[in-house]
């Protein structure tokens, strides 16, 4: 199987671009169990079509993708989304339930933008890639207060990838799978949960990724 280097430096991505890909996907697998969904990274072929370079599953929910299809060209289904997503830099939501597989689901085509070298705020007008979300919905029920504060620090990273803002290079490793994940009140209290706590906790607070989420992203809807 191809690695993420060789699938992005074969179609053209520069040397910053895939090391801006390869922090994005050592994240990767922190942002599937926030979202309580299957995460891939696609990147855009001379032909105008995408392939799958990366591809990460929750451990707090059933994945939708048993198969490894990384190296593989997108599915025809999910083409228009993601050509719109990268073509527009917005975040794209599907109007009504994607079927994969007989199982319902909803998919989110999120643009990935590089910030400019140098590690000052200028961002990319134009995406080197797009992150794609795939929610189970067969399994759709009454969230949790946990639940929601995950989906929510899922939908403020989203945004800052759109944006440009995450990952940050300069940022020390955050939390990986099963670690608590803290996300940043107004007060500046960081409420913390994770998958083996009952109850958020309140901790000084945060200037990590997870305040930056709170302070500069905009909430949206899972």
């Amino acid at each position: 199987m191809s690695t993420l280097s060789e699938l992005a430096v074969a179609q053209g991505r520069s040397e910053a671009d895939v090391e801006w890909l390869h922090l994005l996907v050592a994240d990767a697998q922190l942002i599937a169990d926030l979202a309580f969904a299957d995460i891939v990274l696609w990147l855009p072929t001379s032909d105008g079509g995408f392939i799958a370079a990366a591809h990460s599953r929750p451990s707090s929910a059933a994945t939708l993708f048993y198969r490894d299809f990384v190296g593989q060209p997108i599915k025809p289904e999910w083409r228009q989304q993601v050509s719109d997503a990268f073509a527009t830099g917005g975040i794209i939501d599907t109007a009504a339930p994607d079927w994969y597989e007989e199982t319902p689901t909803r998919v989110r085509a999120v643009p990935v933008v590089r910030r400019a070298s140098g590690g000052g705020a200028a961002a990319q007008h134009t995406p080197i890639a797009v992150l794609t979300r795939h929610s189970n919905l067969s399994e759709a029920r009454t969230p949790s207060r946990q639940e929601l504060t995950f989906n929510q620090c899922a939908n403020d990273l989203f945004a800052m990838i759109a944006s440009g803002d995450f990952p940050d290079p300069g940022a020390p490793s955050g939390p990986r799978r099963g670690a608590p994940a803290p996300r940043t009140a107004s007060s500046g209290l960081t409420s913390t949960v994770s998958s083996r706590s009952r109850a958020p906790t309140d901790s000084r607070p945060s200037t990590g990724w997870a305040s930056r989420a709170s302070s500069r992203a905009s909430p949206s809807p899972r």
